[in-house]
C-alpha cells in the first residue's frame, strides 16, 4: 500500500473532511459493518454512568462533543437528555450535521460550531463532559488539545474517547489489518470522491498510541484515573479520565 500522507495540520484535515462529508455516514455503516453505532452507544451508556449529573437533572448537565463530524454521537447524547455542544473544524461535516438535526426535528439541543479542540472558545470549566468519537488520531498537538479540553472541563467532569486500535489477539490482529489495510482502502475509492482519504484511515490508526501508552498520554495532560475499555476484539477502544 502507498503511504499516506500522515501529517496532521488542520488545513489539511479540514480540507479532507470536507471532501468525504457526504460520503462519510454511509461508508461508516459499509465499513463497520453498523458496528459503529453500537460503540457509539457504548460511549453514550459510559457517560450516563460517570458524568455528575447536576441536582438530577440531565438537561442541565453540559456536553462538549469534540470532532464530531455529522453528529451521530451529539445526537445520541442529546436523545438521552443532555445539552450538547458540536464541535468540529470540517465545516462540510458541520453542514451535514445541521441538516440531519433539522430532518430529525432537533431544534438548538444538540448545536453545532466550528471549532478545532487547539483552542475552543469557551471559558474555564464550561462543560460536564467531554466527548471524542474517532477524531482524536487526527489532531495536531495532541497534547495540547487534551490539555484545552481538560481547561473547558468542570471539576470532577469526565472524559470518554473512542478510537480504533489493533487487535492485539494475533490471529484476529491479522484478520483485522488485511480488512483494514487492503480492503477499506478499495472500498473507500469505489464510494468516495477522495481516494486518499480512505488509505490514510487505516494508516492512522496503526501510527495512534494504544492502550496504556494513549491511557499515560491522558494523564499526562492533567487527567486522573485514566483507563480503557476494548471493544469488539480490539478493533475500537473507549478511553476514560476524570477532571
Amino acid at each position: 500500500m502507498k503511504q499516506a500522507d500522515l501529517s496532521k495540520n488542520s488545513e489539511k484535515i479540514s480540507a479532507m473532511f470536507n471532501g468525504i462529508a457526504s460520503d462519510y455516514d454511509k461508508l461508516n455503516r459499509i465499513l463497520s459493518f453498523g458496528i459503529d453505532t453500537l460503540w457509539r452507544k457504548k460511549l453514550v451508556k459510559d457517560i450516563e454512568s460517570r458524568i455528575p449529573v447536576k441536582e438530577g437533572k440531565k438537561q442541565e448537565t453540559k456536553v462538549l462533543d469534540i470532532a464530531c463530524g455529522t453528529g451521530d454521537l451529539s445526537f445520541g447524547l442529546a436523545r438521552r437528555g443532555f445539552l450538547v455542544t458540536g464541535a468540529d473544524i470540517s465545516s462540510g461535516m458541520l453542514e451535514i450535521a445541521k441538516s440531519k438535526a433539522k430532518n430529525a426535528g432537533f431544534a438548538s439541543n444538540p448545536g453545532f460550531i466550528l471549532a478545532s479542540a487547539e483552542s475552543l472558545p469557551f471559558p474555564d470549566n464550561s462543560f460536564d463532559a467531554a466527548t471524542i468519537s474517532f477524531g482524536i488520531r487526527n489532531f495536531d498537538k495532541r497534547e495540547a488539545c487534551l490539555k484545552e479540553i481538560k481547561r473547558v472541563l468542570a471539576p470532577g467532569g469526565v472524559l470518554s474517547i473512542l478510537e480504533f486500535a489493533e487487535p492485539r489477539n494475533r490471529i484476529w490482529r491479522a484478520v483485522f489489518n488485511c480488512y483494514f489495510l487492503n480492503i477499506t482502502p478499495v472500498i473507500g475509492k469505489m464510494v468516495s470522491s477522495d481516494k486518499s482519504a480512505y488509505s490514510y484511515l487505516p494508516q492512522s490508526v496503526r501510527a495512534f498510541p494504544k492502550y496504556e501508552e494513549f491511557s499515560e498520554e491522558i494523564s499526562r495532560a492533567g487527567f486522573r484515573n485514566a483507563d480503557y475499555i476494548s471493544l469488539s476484539g480490539g478493533i475500537a477502544v473507549l478511553y476514560r479520565a476524570v477532571k
